[in-house]
Parts: C-alpha cells; sequence; structure tokens
C-alpha cells in the first residue's frame, strides 16, 4: 500500500497537528506473535491487573448484553450517583469519559487557545502533551528531580500564558508520588484564576504511603482543580475505557458543553457501577500487588539495578546503560515490558507487577538476559 503523504496536507493541516508524536503503546501480545514469532508472552508493559475485572462486573454486563442495541443515558446517572456516593461528593461534581485522557481533552478543549501553555513534567503521561498540542497549545515540560516531580520548578514555569497544569499522583512512568504538605504548597503557589490543576490519580488506589493528597479534598477551593481517576487500572476495565473526573459543578457543565453524547458506553457504565461494589476485588488486587511489588524490588535491586520506589502498581528500574538490548531480549524470551526511551529514560525499563508466577518468570529472563550480555 502507497503510504507517501500527499504534498498538500502540510498546506491544509495545521501545523501543530503534524508535529504531534504518536502515541506509544505497550506491545500487544498478537504483535509480539506476528514479530518474532513468540507463541506464548506475558505482557507486563500496560500497567493492567493481573487478576481481570470483578466477578460481579462480568456478571453485570452479561446481564444487560440483551440491551446493548439501546443507546445508554448519556449523562450516565446512575454511574454518576455510585461514584458521587462511594467518595462524598455530589453527582453535579462528576463527570465520565471514554478513559480519562479523553477528559484531559475536553479540559484542552475548554481551556486552550492557540499559543496557549500547558505546565507538565517531562517524563510523565505523554496524553497530557498529545492533548495540548491537539487544540494548538504549547507544552512546557519540566524535567523530574530525582525520579519525582518537582513542584516548585514546575510553579514557576507558570506564566500569564498558563491555562493547563498536569499533576500525575502518583506519577508515570516512575511510580514516585508528593506529599500533601509539598502539593498544598504548591497549589498555594499558583494563581487563583485563569488556569486550570489537572490532577491525575490513575493509580491512587495503590498507594500504600499515608503522607499522599488526596485529589477530592481539593476541588472545592478557590483555584479550579479537576482531578482524574479510571476504572483501568487496580478495577481491571481498561477495555471497556471507562475514567470519570472531580470538579466543581461550574466546571462540569463547560466541560460537559463538549463531551461527545454516549461517550461512555451501556456496558461500560453498567460494569464500572458493579466494580465499585466489588470491595472484595478491590483489596485482593491491592494484596496481589503489595506482594508483587516487594517481590520485585528485592529481585531487582539485587541485580544491582537503580530501583525506582513506586506507589503504583508498576515498578521502574534502571542499568548504566541504555536499556534497549535488555527489553529487547526479553520481548525474544515472550517478556513485554516497557522501554522509557519515548520518555526521555533510555537507560530504563518499566515493569508492571503481575501474578506470582508471572514476577517469577520475568526475573528469570531479566536474569539471562544480563547474563546473556556479560
Amino acid at each position: 500500500m502507497d503510504q507517501e503523504r500527499p504534498d498538500w496536507v502540510e498546506q491544509v493541516i495545521p501545523s501543530h497537528i503534524l508535529s504531534i508524536p504518536p502515541y506509544v503503546p505497550g506491545k500487544p501480545v498478537a504483535e509480539l506473535h506476528r514479530e518474532l514469532g513468540v507463541a506464548e508472552a506475558v505482557k507486563m508493559a500496560s500497567n493492567e491487573n493481573p487478576l481481570g475485572p470483578s466477578p460481579m462486573a462480568v456478571s453485570a454486563m452479561e446481564r444487560d448484553l440483551r440491551v446493548s442495541h439501546v443507546y445508554p443515558e448519556s449523562s450516565a446517572p446512575d454511574l454518576r450517583v455510585g461514584i458521587a456516593s462511594h467518595f462524598g461528593v455530589h453527582p453535579d461534581q462528576v463527570i465520565l469519559g471514554n478513559g480519562s485522557d479523553e477528559i484531559m481533552d475536553m479540559a484542552a478543549h475548554v481551556f486552550l487557545r492557540a499559543g496557549d501553555e500547558a505546565v507538565m513534567a517531562a517524563s510523565s503521561f505523554s496524553m497530557y502533551r498529545i492533548c495540548v498540542q491537539a487544540f494548538g497549545g504549547r507544552p512546557v515540560q519540566v524535567p523530574l528531580k530525582g525520579y519525582g516531580l518537582d513542584l516548585s520548578a514546575m510553579a514557576r514555569a507558570v506564566n500569564d500564558r498558563t491555562r493547563l497544569v498536569f499533576v500525575a499522583i502518583p506519577n508515570s512512568p516512575t511510580g514516585t508520588i508528593v506529599s500533601r504538605r509539598d502539593f498544598e504548597a504548591f497549589l498555594g503557589d499558583l494563581p487563583r484564576e485563569r488556569l486550570l490543576v489537572v490532577v491525575d490519580e490513575a493509580y491512587r488506589e495503590y498507594v500504600q504511603e499515608g503522607d499522599c493528597p488526596f485529589g477530592p479534598d481539593y476541588v472545592q477551593g478557590e483555584l479550579p482543580v479537576l482531578v482524574l481517576r479510571t476504572f483501568s487500572k487496580i478495577y481491571g476495565l481498561a477495555g471497556l475505557r471507562v475514567g470519570y473526573g472531580f470538579a466543581r459543578p461550574w466546571l462540569i457543565e463547560l466541560l460537559n458543553r463538549v463531551r461527545p453524547p454516549f461517550n461512555v458506553n451501556s456496558l461500560a457504565q453498567t460494569a464500572a457501577l458493579a466494580a465499585l461494589a466489588d470491595t472484595a476485588h478491590l483489596q485482593r488486587s491491592r494484596e496481589l500487588n503489595r506482594d508483587g511489588m516487594l517481590y520485585l524490588m528485592e529481585q531487582l535491586s539485587a541485580m544491582g539495578l537503580e530501583v525506582i520506589p513506586s506507589q503504583a502498581n508498576f515498578v521502574t528500574f534502571c542499568f548504566k546503560e541504555n536499556a534497549k538490548p535488555y527489553y529487547e531480549a526479553l520481548l525474544k524470551k515472550g517478556i513485554i515490558v516497557r522501554h522509557l526511551a519515548s520518555f526521555g529514560m533510555e537507560d530504563c525499563i518499566r515493569v508492571t507487577i503481575g501474578k506470582p508466577e508471572h514476577n517469577l518468570g520475568f526475573i528469570n529472563a531479566l536474569r539471562e538476559a544480563i547474563s546473556e550480555r556479560g
């Protein structure tokens, strides 16, 4: 197939669209099979819950399959009420998205005009940068400090053109968090108007450290704050794409003006509401993650690798050289992890915490890869 781009594209398509680098997802198992002929592989690259979805969510979807010919309620009232009750907020403070990244797009759509700026960490979720560029904004990327967010530098990067500030707690791909005190000091350094702080808490349910901000505590303040969460991680519903956000009602109303109708499908709404009620599955997921975290950090440290302490469901570790050869060696052994070159961390690999047998297989494969390279 002819892949050459027509000459007229650069005259018609805005430059801020042409300059967007494509999002790089974790490699699917089927793709590894096509490329390398690896028959059986374990994917530990995309931070999915290895236990899968809640059994209650699966049952709820099976029950509602027969009415999947009917459009869902666009505002998803039952799910919004369920989320609001779970977090102690009003349903008017809740918005849903086809994944939390769609809500980021809504925020960029509402707040950005061409040339406006958005502040974010340099090594963080790449969709922050992509959604900003898609609406003609300019991403201002602040380097990490010791693998953690440099909140002081991020506050200094805010100027009269800043309209969005993205803060990931925990941050991906490093898994690091910030203290409540530092976060509140950061908010205090920001102007009270003309910008929105987007707090991405995709991995918040995994956090074990007590001294960590809790996003919903900050949505009622004078400074506009949008807190994002997702059912893709600990709830195991990544394939259904359900994200949600908290903010003051006036901000939710603005975001709803650009939210596509029926953006969260009916089965996703049903599954998410059931998953929210399945506290047993949530607890099993936390315990599996805690035990796997301890095992992986111990084993990786024993190999002499630099391990970044994580509060998420993954561990990032670094070599003293480019990690690409180790990433490629693991692929050939049927272990899919994430080389962090696209995050500006060429020496590092991120691995999702799996079931015990997955973690053991990964460690054995990594030991072999290190031994093979001498």
